[in-house]
C-alpha cells in the first residue's frame, strides 16, 4: 500500500518505464521562435547568394569559367568553418552561452559582407576600374561573396545546435543499449 502511495506522488516522469525515453521540459514557444528565426535569416542569405549574385556576376563582366569557380567558396567554406566553429562552440565558456557569440559574430560578418558585395562596383570606381575593365570590382565582389558563404557557415552550425540544446533532443533519443535489450530476436 505504501508503494503505490509513493509512486502516485511522484512525478509522472520518474514513474515512466526504463525502455522509454524521458521527454524534456518544454521550451516556451517565444522562445524557440526567436532561435528559429535565427535559422530563417540564414536561409534568406543563402537564398541572396543563390537567386541574386548570378545576375551580379555577369553584370561585373566575370567569365563564365570564373563564375563556377566563384561557387566553390560555399563548398570548400563549409567543409572547413563548419566543423570548426562546431568544435570551438562545444567549448566556449562565454558568459552568452557556447552559441550565442558565434551566431552574433556571423551576423555581423553577413552584414559586412552584404555591404562588401552591394558595394562592389563602387569601391572598384574608388580604386580606378573603368566601364569596360574592372578588376578591383571583382576582386571586392569574390571577397564578399567568400566572407557572406563563411559567415553564413559560421551562423549556421551553432544556430542547429542552440536550437537541439534548448529542447533537450539529441540525435539519437534513447541510448544502444535499450535498443538491444528491447529488440526481439
Amino acid at each position: 500500500m505504501a508503494n503505490q502511495e509513493t509512486q502516485q506522488r511522484r512525478p509522472r516522469q520518474q514513474r515512466r518505464s526504463k525502455d522509454r525515453p524521458v521527454v524534456p521540459a518544454r521550451v516556451p514557444l517565444r522562445l524557440l521562435l526567436r532561435v528559429a528565426s535565427v535559422a530563417g535569416g540564414i536561409q534568406f542569405g543563402w537564398a541572396l547568394q543563390l537567386s541574386l549574385l548570378t545576375p551580379y556576376v555577369q553584370q561585373l563582366g566575370i567569365p563564365h569559367v570564373w563564375a563556377s569557380i566563384i561557387w566553390l567558396c560555399g563548398p570548400l567554406s563549409g567543409l572547413l568553418v563548419q566543423p570548426l566553429v562546431g568544435h570551438l562552440s562545444d567549448r566556449c565558456t562565454s558568459r552568452f552561452g557556447r552559441r550565442r557569440p558565434f551566431i552574433l559574430g556571423g551576423a555581423l560578418a553577413i552584414i559586412i559582407a552584404v555591404l562588401i558585395i552591394g558595394h562592389s562596383a563602387d569601391i572598384g570606381w574608388w580604386f580606378g576600374d573603368t566601364p569596360k575593365h574592372r578588376p578591383w570590382a571583382v576582386g571586392v565582389f569574390v571577397f564578399g561573396f567568400w566572407i557572406l558563404d563563411v559567415a553564413n557557415n559560421v551562423t549556421q552550425g551553432p544556430c542547429r545546435a542552440l536550437l537541439g540544446d534548448l529542447t533537450g533532443i539529441s540525435f539519437f533519443p534513447m541510448n544502444f543499449q535499450s535498443l538491444r535489450t528491447n529488440s526481439k530476436p
